[in-house]
C-alpha cells in the first residue's frame, strides 16, 4: 500500500513539474539589464520556439517571452494579457506552433505576437529586433508591472 502511495505521489509530482518546466531550469530564465537595456541573443532560438524570461527591478517582477515565428522573425510580448493576467499562468508554445494562453486555452499565431493588443493576446511592448538580438528598454518592461499578480497589492 505504501509503495502504491509513493508511486502516485511521484507521478503527481512529475506531472506538475512538466506543467511548470521552469522547475527543471528550462522554462524561465532570470535576466538583468545593462545600461538600461535588456539584450537577448536569440541566435539559437529556432523557428516556432519561445524562450521565457523574468526581469526583476524595484521589488517588481516582469515576465515576458521572445519567440521566433515560422518565417524567422523575432517577436516579444509580456507573458500576460488584459483578460487572464490575474491567474498568473502566462503562455506556452504548443506542439503545432502557436502560443497558448495557459488559463483560457486560446491559441495565437506567432506572426501577430507583439503586434496585437487587447483581449487575451500576449500584451505587447516596444522592442527592437536586430539580426539575432532582441533589445528591450528596461523601463519599457516596467510599464507592464501591473499585469502580474505578484506586483499588485
Amino acid at each position: 500500500m505504501r509503495l502504491v502511495s509513493l508511486i502516485l505521489m511521484l507521478g503527481t509530482f512529475f506531472f506538475a513539474a512538466q506543467a511548470h518546466a521552469d522547475f527543471f531550469g528550462k522554462g524561465v530564465k532570470d535576466i538583468t539589464a545593462k545600461d538600461g537595456n535588456i539584450i537577448i541573443d536569440a541566435s539559437k532560438l529556432d523557428k516556432a520556439q519561445a524562450w521565457h524570461y523574468r526581469y526583476k527591478e524595484d521589488g517588481k517582477v516582469i515576465k515576458f517571452f521572445v519567440v521566433r515565428d515560422k518565417q524567422g522573425a523575432l517577436r516579444a510580448a509580456l507573458d500576460a494579457c488584459e483578460q487572464c493576467w490575474r491567474a498568473g499562468k502566462g503562455y506556452k508554445m504548443t506542439d503545432d506552433g502557436f502560443m497558448l494562453c495557459v488559463n483560457c486555452r486560446m491559441k495565437f499565431v506567432l506572426n501577430r505576437i507583439g503586434l496585437v493588443a487587447g483581449g487575451c493576446n500576449p500584451h505587447p511592448f516596444q522592442y527592437t529586433a536586430e539580426g539575432n538580438s532582441v533589445v528591450i528598454a528596461a523601463q519599457e518592461l516596467m510599464q507592464g508591472a501591473g499585469y502580474f499578480p505578484e506586483n499588485v497589492r
